[in-house]
């Protein structure tokens, strides 16, 4: 046997201690979330489990063994002389405020659907085929609805496309704009609800996120929306749209080169892509370095995009963080733009570009 560094393995129990602690609490939080215990906090302000019991009308004891637990694991605040639970601000914006840039509640449902993955992934990592993102359940679609909510509903009109030249005055008058990779939605209503004279299209692979779109097409009401099913209806092969949009999708797919030729057919001579991606880089050690979030964006990968990527024989497999801009850039060019530009936009998660024929 080796000789232990017993500094080093008290290290490791912690490490390893954390992502079990981890685990748990995505179904814990996840639970807290569905009741709507982090916003009650906020309304609440500091409180006893009592206290929450009566503002909440739920189980005192669930109440105040939950409390405990999502204090101890920093999601709350604990004063021991009144014995009474709050949430700061901060975390409110990240666990209670789905209209907060900075809201990530959304995460909680997207790992507890993709947890009952484990067997399968095993097996890919046998026969290298992955899982669609439909394979995963509707659960999963939901989550990742959840948590580009932000983006996609308020800064995306009111920050992002104000930064391309020249687009909002063409999409007043009156485009024809392809969403690619909708998912839920959210993106396509949110720029139909701003510019009523332009058409849309969302185009969406997945069953279960075309039902979220749907539903939420139903709930929104615009007569300039319509949704597509990709595998029955794929984009246009010839010069349709003014302006396309793909927002987390390229590295997604199991077959992006094909994807972005078939955005460039379907797209006018001056018509304008805008690509939204994962902020990555490089290298595996530029992410390390520069990518504050890489472990769960790498975990991401393993479990939901990477999967999706190897989902059909000869998947490309990109992963979260494969679609850098040195990748875009390539793939871009060998398809025939000749024309890329990233915005001066700041995101954590994404960058984003604009490439044009």
């Amino acid at each position: 046997m080796p000789s232990i560094d017993r500094d080093k393995l008290t290290h490791y129990i912690k490490l390893v201690g954390g992502t079990v602690a981890a685990g748990f609490n995505c179904a814990i939080s996840s639970a807290g979330d569905k009741l709507g215990l982090y916003k009650a906090l906020v309304a609440a302000g500091a409180v006893t489990s009592d206290e929450f019991a009566d503002a909440t009308g739920l189980s005192e004891r669930w109440l105040r063994e939950w409390l405990r637990h999502q204090t101890a694991v920093g999601h709350l605040d604990y004063d021991i002389d009144t014995d009474q639970f709050s949430i700061c601000p901060e975390a409110a914006m990240v666990l209670g405020n789905p209209q907060s840039p900075a809201f990530l509640a959304g995460g909680f449902d997207a790992v507890l659907a993709a947890a009952p993955a484990v067997p399968k992934v095993v097996e890919a990592f046998r026969t290298g085929v992955g899982m669609t993102y439909d394979d995963h359940g509707a659960a999963c679609a939901c989550g990742i609805e959840r948590l580009g909510a932000y983006s996609k509903k308020q800064a995306l009109v009111n920050d992002v496309l104000p930064l391309i030249e020249g687009l909002g005055e063409r999409l007043r008058k009156g485009a024809m704009v392809a969403d690619v990779g909708c998912g839920g939605a959210l993106s396509t209503l949110a720029m139909a609800k701003a510019f009523p004279a332009s058409q849309f299209v969302g185009y969406e692979i997945s069953d279960h996120a075309l039902a979220r779109a749907r539903a939420n097409l139903a709930e929104a009401k615009l007569p300039n929306v319509r949704l597509a099913h990709a595998g029955q209806e794929p984009l246009p092969e010839v010069a349709t749209y003014d302006f396309v949009t793909t927002f987390d999708v390229i590295h997604d797919t199991p077959f992006p080169a094909q994807l972005i030729a078939a955005i460039k057919s379907s797209m006018k001579q001056d018509g304008l892509w805008l690509c939204e991606d994962i902020r990555s880089y490089a290298t595996f050690a530029e992410n390390l370095a520069k990518q504050p979030l890489s472990g769960l964006l790498y975990g991401f990968s393993i479990m939901v995009c990477m999967s999706s990527g190897l989902s059909a024989p000869g998947g490309a497999g990109l992963g979260t963080l494969g679609f850098s801009e040195p990748v875009a850039r390539a793939m871009s060019a060998s398809a025939g733009f000749t024309r890329f530009h990233r915005l001066d936009y700041d995101n954590p998660f994404n960058m984003y570009y604009v490439i044009q024929p």
